[in-house]
């Protein structure tokens, strides 16, 4: 089983109404000021690199000089059931241009061991909740309490079964994109994460807009609310530019959607796959290299056709000049120093902390209650780890369909 996807997308209205006397002196220059309530503007004199980047801002360098990144992402646990597609991906890379990916994990049924496998071969792992609960409205509603025991809670299981140091679990995306608003990006930044992935954006699709921190808000259209109103400094956000699918028929309008699975009508031959994947890439290539986002659950690769498009593409994209496969946080270390690409023969990633664990004795930890296996790189703890007990030193409370 697999956590499931689901998207909400909704719309609230504001309407304010405001009632005044008139002031006996004029409370606004019509002369310096063409808005009332502007806010404080984001420019290079008060958002400086390397912790700080205004929305819409873009390396201080010709298109021509701008590494093309492509961001390889996977949602949900790592398995036995879908490793082996992670590593017929990473094996089309080649030493002067390795694929790596960022995996956004949740806990259930994920292999600790693999996910251990996968961040010691040069892969991100990131932080998708411990539950992965199926209510939207959940997430919406959720408290700081719960969103820290979520995200920080998962990050420490990483740390102690996968020996994954926990100041390289920097990344987070929340499930089904689905945020609380500022109670989750507050969490983000009080907990030492560095960016976030879960804001879909389709006003700024063409030209694609790039990463940025949130020191002046969020800048781009609310897509799934509730969107932050706060500041977050040093917090970034890596927006998900939405994809375009084209319609298959006259009668039919084209589809947007934020991750690359969710649009429909799916591709179901190798062609066609490459050709929607291309289609989006090259709105990036061509205008200014945003990073190209390639987001999806593994699940839409089991077509046989579909993961052969998908290899296509990654191939003919890797052969052109510039253009590199790279982790979330790859991205963000470029963008807080960005160099020319012709200074950057090959793209070299950021050197990774070693794992805390070798890893070479796999447990296979085996509970009752509630009915689950669990691998671990570490001796079994004594109760299924789960939200509120991440160390599994306790029975875990308000497990679903628990007796």
């Amino acid at each position: 089983m697999k956590c499931l996807k689901k998207y909400l997308f909704g719309l609230l209205w504001l309407t304010i109404v405001v009632t005044a006397a008139p002031p006996s002196k004029s409370d606004y220059d019509y002369e310096n000021s063409s808005e009332e309530d502007k806010k404080p503007s984001c420019d290079d004199t008060n958002c400086q690199l390397p912790n700080c980047s205004c929305f819409g801002n873009q390396p201080k360098l010709a298109v021509m000089y701008r590494p093309q990144f492509v961001m390889l992402t996977f949602d949900d646990a790592i398995t036995v059931a879908n490793i082996e597609t992670y590593r017929t991906i990473a094996k089309r890379g080649t030493e002067r241009k390795p694929v790596r990916m960022t995996f956004f994990v949740c806990h259930e049924y994920n292999d600790y061991t693999l996910a251990h496998e996968l961040y010691s071969e040069g892969h991100e792992i990131a932080v998708h909740s411990i539950s992965h609960e199926s209510s939207t409205e959940l997430w919406r509603k959720a408290t700081d309490d719960r969103w820290k025991k979520e995200m920080v809670g998962m990050r420490v299981m990483l740390d102690t079964f996968a020996g994954i140091p926990k100041k390289e679990v920097v990344g987070h995306r929340a499930p089904f994109l689905q945020t609380a608003g500022n109670t989750t990006f507050q969490v983000l930044q009080r907990e030492g994460f560095l960016y976030d992935s879960s804001m879909p954006t389709r006003n700024n699709m063409d030209p694609p807009v790039w990463p940025y921190t949130l020191d002046h808000g969020y800048a781009q259209d609310c897509q799934i609310e509730p969107c932050p109103e706060g500041n977050f400094q040093g917090l970034w956000l890596v927006p998900m530019i939405q994809y375009l699918r084209r319609s298959q028929k006259p009668t039919e309008e084209d589809f947007y959607c934020s991750m690359v699975d969710a649009c429909t009508p799916q591709p179901t031959t190798a062609k066609d796959t490459k050709e929607y994947l291309m289609e989006n890439f090259l709105r990036h290539y061509r205008s200014n290299r945003a990073p190209f986002p390639v987001f999806l659950h593994e699940a839409w690769l089991k077509e046989e056709e579909r993961l052969q498009g998908y290899l296509d593409f990654l191939d003919e994209i890797l052969k052109m000049e510039g253009v590199y496969t790279a982790t979330i946080r790859d991205v963000i270390e470029y963008m807080r120093a960005p160099e020319p690409k012709k200074h950057h023969p090959q793209f070299i990633a950021r050197e990774q902390q070693p794992s805390k664990l070798t890893c070479e004795k796999k447990e296979v930890c085996s509970y009752k209650q509630p009915l689950r296996i669990m691998k671990s790189c570490t001796p079994c703890s004594k109760y299924y780890p789960w939200v509120g007990t991440p160390l599994g030193k306790r029975s875990p409370i308000d497990f679903p369909n628990m007796e």
